[in-house]
């Protein structure tokens, strides 16, 4: 089993957890996993303890969970993205990486590999949230980004709430540069998922026009996969290391 650390990479207090070859100090395929919202690192230990060898596994708090900085929320794909770019970068002499977004981790890494398209090798993405159409508000939501309501929040609810609440513009203009991904995109999706309904695969088949995508379906599966369904998240990393080398 994988051994665990945490470690603080960027000027902006990105907290990371990590497994497997130091990625500073030796030259091993950088495999990063992100979470969703609200979520944090420790959502991805499972895969960090029992994840692929020979590579270094990767699991970031995003900005504004977990222990990174800031401390509220930090609003835009390309913000997010931008903050997690030196992963990407630890050593120059590791391969590109492997991406790995849950739920709306997956749009992050996927304008991620927009921004860096040269330092992604293949996407997992696993139960994401990518068509603008199937984003619902609660009625409360609104009310809850409001003084004095929203300070009394837990912090990882507050700035979940308020990324949802700008999300669908973002995944708007998220739309229009994703056919620019020439990555392999493996994408993992319960047919049973309720937070991101299963007519997200078919949307991103529509847009993913310049990508080699292959889909694992998994019938009757809802929306926690990496806690549900371990093992095919596992065999989708897999899959996505094939690709990679074929």
């Amino acid at each position: 089993m994988n051994q665990v650390h945490r470690l603080s990479v960027g000027a902006h207090g990105l907290s990371v957890l990590a497994a497997g070859p130091d990625p500073v100090e030796q030259a091993a395929r950088p495999i990063i996993m992100v979470h969703g919202t609200p979520g944090s690192a420790g959502g991805w230990r499972w895969f960090l303890g029992h994840g692929p060898k020979g590579v270094s596994l990767l699991a970031p708090d995003r900005p504004g969970f977990g222990r990174s900085e800031p401390k509220q929320a930090l609003i835009g794909l390309k913000a997010q993205a931008g903050r997690l770019a030196p992963l990407l970068s630890l050593n120059p002499a590791n391969p590109p990486a492997i991406l790995v977004g849950h739920s709306m981790g997956g749009p992050v890494v996927a304008r991620l590999a927009l921004e860096q398209p040269h330092r992604v090798a293949a996407l997992v993405l696993v139960a994401t949230s990518f068509d603008p159409d199937l984003e619902h508000q609660h009625p409360l939501q609104p009310w809850a980004d409001r003084e004095p309501w929203r300070r009394l929040l837990p912090r990882p609810l507050r700035n979940a709430n308020r990324e949802l609440l700008t999300i669908v513009p973002e995944l708007r203009a998220l739309a229009r540069d994703l056919g620019q991904l020439r990555c392999p995109v493996v994408i993992l999706h319960g047919t049973a998922d309720r937070e991101s309904p299963y007519g997200n695969v078919a949307y991103l088949q529509r847009h993913l026009t310049h990508a080699m995508v292959e889909v694992r379906t998994l019938e009757g599966a809802g929306h926690f996969l990496p806690w549900t369904r371990r093992r095919d998240v596992l065999a989708a990393i897999e899959r996505a290391r094939a690709l990679c080398a074929a």
